[in-house]
């Protein structure tokens, strides 16, 4: 089972500090690094920000904030930990109690906090709550609380904690809280024993919303009964040439740890075969020359290899003469029914990425994911440029775009399963976007897509 990540909020979610020590514990610190008294009319809320973000409100000066933030918090520290004691923290209701349920069910605790780092512990610690949690993030060096989430994500994951489609729950008690949630795709769950009513969360569309969270407890095993997440999915990726559907798809698969299967480099080699034996490019012709070769894919240390009748043809296949014919090629009925049913063979376990031109419509219509990458035409044509000019140097941008065309019109308009999108296929657009915010999309996607179905409670 994929195991679940919890970022966990404190003020307002876990407990609360009486609001005249916070205070005073400011006054104190303004007074002796600043001077004077703390402008508390600038600052319109706490609830849902960062330390750093309330000494940059409050000066009203975000560059001076940061300038001054070593110093301020060092002293801000130190007043926490003399006036922060027992009597002055209550627990949230159900806090301690959810928190021994989250970890029975094997939850990976990490605290998300716009706390400053060492104001947080103590108040943990005070609380008796430390010992539920691996890991903090802190509000103490960053502005904004939408910078933490991706850190401790990413954390987790180089620890080996949890794994890249692992659920990710942002657990908190503001807008702010669920709105880190929405941006990365993560699960909101979010509890009304804050400043915020219950009515005014769901205005935030959270994934989950609770009164606190003693009612998140009784629903753990909601939270955790997702069998869509605790299995390997098929991925399917399609478009044209030059949308950057390899390369992501190929980035996608490492990323998850799943099989990525090339079904380009497979019609390649087939079209590597026909010219090498120099046959008539017809249907039965190539249907009878597919049977008696053998094309493999094979996983080494150099990445995946494309292998022909035992031969390694991972560069060959990317040459011209057989760029200019693979879509006549893979256009013929009986090359592609064979093709298809190869394929699914490859990829009925799960657990994989498959990209082409027709996998989320003919190979795998049932597939978990499916994604439609495209590019406009002139950054299509400027990617494949660069892909071939170091093997063809006579080739231009103009050739490339003219291919491109050509191709585009043969793969949408052959009559066999044609390229064109599925109905239920994510669009991603990668005109503007690199390769790497091509595999962050779709796993934000992804994660959005078997993140729990909406739904309120409010028991």
């Amino acid at each position: 089972m994929n195991n679940v990540l919890f970022l966990v909020d404190i003020d307002g979610t876990l407990l609360r500090v009486d609001r005249q020590v916070t205070r005073g514990i400011w006054a104190e610190t303004w007074s002796n690094i600043i001077g004077g008294k703390v402008p508390w009319e600038r600052l319109d809320t706490a609830a849902g920000k960062t330390d750093l973000q309330i000494l940059a409100q409050l000066l009203g000066d975000p560059d001076y904030a940061c300038r001054i933030a070593a110093n301020f918090f060092d002293e801000l520290a130190e007043c926490a930990q003399r006036s922060i004691v027992s009597t002055s923290i209550q627990l949230c209701h159900g806090a301690r109690s959810f928190l021994v349920e989250a970890q029975k069910y094997g939850a990976r605790l990490v605290v998300l906090s716009g706390n400053e780092r060492r104001i947080g512990w103590h108040k943990l610690r005070t609380a008796g709550l430390d010992r539920f949690f691996l890991e903090g993030f802190w509000g103490c060096a960053v502005l904004d609380r939408h910078h933490l989430p991706p850190i401790a994500r990413d954390w987790a994951l180089q620890q080996g904690l949890v794994e890249e489609l692992s659920r990710v729950i942002i657990i908190g008690d503001t807008p702010n809280d669920i709105s880190c949630a929405h941006r990365y795709g993560f699960v909101a769950l979010a509890v009304a024993s804050g400043p915020y009513s219950i009515e005014e969360l769901l205005q935030h569309r959270p994934t989950l919303c609770f009164p606190d969270l003693h009612h998140a407890a009784v629903s753990l095993q909601r939270i955790f009964d997702n069998p869509a997440m605790n299995r390997r999915l098929i991925i399917a990726i399609d478009g044209p040439a030059g949308s950057g559907k390899t390369t992501t798809a190929q980035l996608l698969a490492e990323r998850l740890g799943y099989t990525y299967i090339d079904t380009g480099a497979m019609y390649r080699a087939l079209t590597l075969a026909a010219l090498e034996s120099g046959v008539p490019l017809t249907d039965q012709t190539l249907a009878s020359l597919l049977e008696s070769i053998m094309i493999e894919l094979r996983h080494t240390s150099h990445g995946q290899r494309t292998y022909l009748n035992g031969r390694d043809v991972s560069e060959r296949i990317r040459q011209p003469d057989v760029t200019a014919l693979v879509s006549l090629v893979s256009s013929f009925p009986s090359v592609r029914q064979a093709m298809v049913r190869l394929q699914q063979k490859l990829g009925r376990q799960g657990g994989i990425v498959m990209d082409g031109r027709d996998i989320g419509t003919a190979v795998f219509p049932d597939a978990d994911v499916k994604v439609f990458m495209t590019a406009d035409l002139d950054t299509r044509a400027q990617r494949r440029f660069l892909e071939l000019h170091a093997s063809d140097p006579s080739l231009t941008i103009d050739d490339v775009k003219r291919q491109l065309d050509q191709r585009d019109t043969l793969d949408s308009s052959r009559e066999y399963n044609p390229l064109r999108r599925a109905d239920d296929a994510f669009v991603l657009d990668t005109s503007a976007l690199t390769i790497e915010e091509q595999v962050e999309t779709i796993l934000r996607h992804i994660r959005n897509k078997f993140a729990m179905s909406n739904s309120v409670s409010q028991d």
